[in-house]
């Protein structure tokens, strides 16, 4: 039956390339024709020119409806003796399939190929470098473009990848538009009329690639233009001890979702949506990303990042992304202040990011939000938020992450100096003359990892005195200030005040250009402003009717917008003690915001 399909498409095929060659020497078209049928064409067109159109434009549509048919007849038979399973890029069995393809061995009949390079996984070793020979990545070949056939478990398997073909428009952003509309897919097919084969393989791509993602955290991200899901990444999930917060602020937030996730029958009862979501605010480099991470990794949590920056992005898309999430996932929105555009109802602007405030309220906690979700937004500017983002039902908890504290700053140096880490490995690359590779070591070494360890707690407790809340440091410079010195502990007390003294200096010219920025701004206003003046006295002066346009209130708005922005930016970059006491009164009482630690976890306080 194969061969007899094989031949019957060879034929059919034959026949196309005879059409083709009809036409492609159409210049010779009268050589085909009686001389009688000539006269007469040329008797009634009145001339050759017109006769010779006339006998193209039929041979034409000749050519076209025969090669129409043959292919249609040709796919009706095909489709008597195949089965098939078409899946459209956009589902992640798409993803899954190209891998277990990938992994598939290539045949002789296979004429075009996909290379691409793979660099190897280290999560065992941890060997990301070479000292002696250079590694190359490893080459990867797949099936390309078009049909190809594959073998499994001794099954022959048609395999056929169809890609859109491109909009040849001159603007970029109409093509880019195009290019990412148009989705890709990939056919699988195999003779005869039993499904069960092609279901085998689609289960064995999906099996594999959950195989592959145990133990890690899965990270997902989309592309300009999409509405679905893609660029999955698997990385080794972050310890989560790892992370250093305020005393008891990891341990509510982890108590807070662990309870969510234990309470659907106890909100559906209560007729409560199902979603929980977050708000975690403060100085950049206080540990807000790095927390959620380690935090999906510690729950077993895929992540999905929520790029609102991106370009081409608006409110149908967003609403799109967040309902057709993974489960299991965190929906992690980072810098949500500075993601919302300024703009018109109803004017998207072309391969710009449209997404609206409404538009991400609707897909937070809208008719067709998704049940069971867990969102995270964070944000260094908590005042420049609507109050409508931050309420409760959008906004179940706001957690500020300040400057590091004292038991912050302990345990950021126990973490870097100690001999061993939390987990209980050792990491005796900082013990002077510790030279042993394994986690038994003899009494002798073990006396002297005390002795040192002691020691490094003794300089921690100095340092905690040195560096103190008030210095407004942040984790993350806590964490570059005690890598310069982990292999010398001794050196960390006595390098704190030059350490310091230059976060200072930062501040200063932070603040500086700050400062700059804003007058810069007022200068430009006051211009603009003079400049209208003038233009409506001679509009007065003229005796025309004076009015005010939209465009011109959206431009006032927009500049007080920025002048707000820069002076919240300066608030914040001052340092000192004024900075840190500024941050606390945002999660104070003033705000009407409720601190970690006045958090209260009964379900009484969820439903109310």
């Amino acid at each position: 039956m194969d061969t007899l399909v094989a031949k019957t498409g060879t034929l059919l095929n034959s026949a196309a390339d005879v059409f083709d060659q009809v036409v492609s020497k159409a210049s010779q078209f009268e050589s085909t024709l009686s001389p009688a049928a000539m006269s007469v064409v040329r008797g009634f067109m009145g001339n050759d020119v017109l006769s010779a159109g006339f006998f193209l434009m039929i041979i034409g549509s000749s050519y076209t409806f025969f090669k129409d048919l043959i292919v249609g007849y040709y796919q009706e038979v095909q489709s008597w003796f195949y089965v098939s399973i078409i899946v459209q890029e956009g589902d992640q069995l798409y993803n899954w399939l190209s891998d277990w393809i990938s992994e598939r061995p290539l045949t002789n009949s296979i004429r075009h190929l996909s290379a691409k390079t793979v660099w190897p996984e280290n999560d065992e070793d941890l060997d990301y470098f070479d000292d002696g020979e250079e590694e190359r990545p490893k080459l990867v070949y797949a099936p390309g473009s078009g049909s190809h056939v594959l073998y499994h478990m001794g099954y022959k398997v048609s395999v056929s990848r169809e890609t859109p073909e491109q909009d040849n428009s001159s603007d970029d952003s109409d093509r880019d538009r195009s290019r990412f509309l148009k989705k890709q897919s990939i056919t699988i097919s195999t003779i005869g009329w039993d499904m069960r084969l092609l279901k085998m393989i689609v289960q064995d791509a999906m099996d594999k690639s959950y195989k592959k993602k145990a133990g890690k955290t899965t990270i997902y991200s989309t592309q300009p233009f999409d509405s679905y899901w893609s660029n999955t990444e698997t990385r080794t999930p972050r310890a989560f001890h790892s992370v250093i917060l305020a005393k008891g602020l990891k341990e509510e937030l982890l108590s807070d979702i662990t309870m969510f996730r234990k309470s659907a029958r106890w909100y559906q009862d209560r007729g409560i949506p199902y979603r929980r979501g977050y708000l975690l605010h403060g100085p950049p480099g206080t540990g807000k990303t790095s927390f959620i991470v380690a935090l999906a990794g510690h729950l077993k949590m895929n992540v999905c990042i929520v790029n609102l920056g991106i370009s081409g992005f608006n409110d149908k898309q967003l609403n799109q992304l967040l309902n057709g999430a993974p489960r299991n996932s965190i929906l992690l929105m980072e810098d949500v202040d500075a993601a919302l555009v300024k703009r018109k109802a109803g004017k998207d602007q072309e391969g710009e990011n449209n997404v609206t405030l409404s538009g991400i309220l609707n897909s937070l906690d809208g008719i067709t939000a998704q049940e069971g979700s867990v969102v995270f937004m964070t944000t260094n500017h908590i005042r420049k938020l609507a109050p409508a983002l931050i309420r409760p039902g959008r906004c179940d908890r706001k957690l500020l992450f300040d400057y590091a504290d004292e038991h912050q700053v302990r345990g950021m140096c126990l973490k870097f100096l100690l001999s061993r880490s939390a987990s209980g490995q050792l990491t005796k690359d900082r013990i002077p003359n510790g030279e042993t590779s394994s986690d038994e070591v003899d009494p002798e070494e073990q006396a002297r990892m005390d002795a040192y360890d002691a020691h490094v707690r003794e300089v921690a407790e100095q340092v905690c005195l040195k560096i103190t809340h008030k210095d407004a440091v942040t984790t993350a410079q806590l964490q570059a200030f005690f890598m310069l010195h982990r292999e010398s502990p001794d050196t960390i007390v006595d390098a704190i005040p030059d350490f310091l003294k230059e976060l200072v200096r930062e501040r200063e010219a932070l603040s500086t250009k700050k400062r700059l920025q804003r007058q810069r701004a007022q200068k430009m206003k006051a211009k603009k402003e003079a400049e209208k003046k003038k233009e409506k006295e001679a509009e007065i002066a003229a005796g025309e009717k004076v009015g005010t346009s939209e465009d011109e209130d959206d431009e006032d708005e927009e500049s007080a917008s920025e002048f707000n922005s820069d002076s919240d930016d300066n608030n914040e970059s001052e340092g000192g003690s004024a900075s840190v006491f500024g941050a606390k009164k945002i999660n104070g009482e003033a705000n009407g915001l409720r601190t970690p630690r006045q958090s209260e976890w009964s379900p009484s306080s969820w439903e109310a």
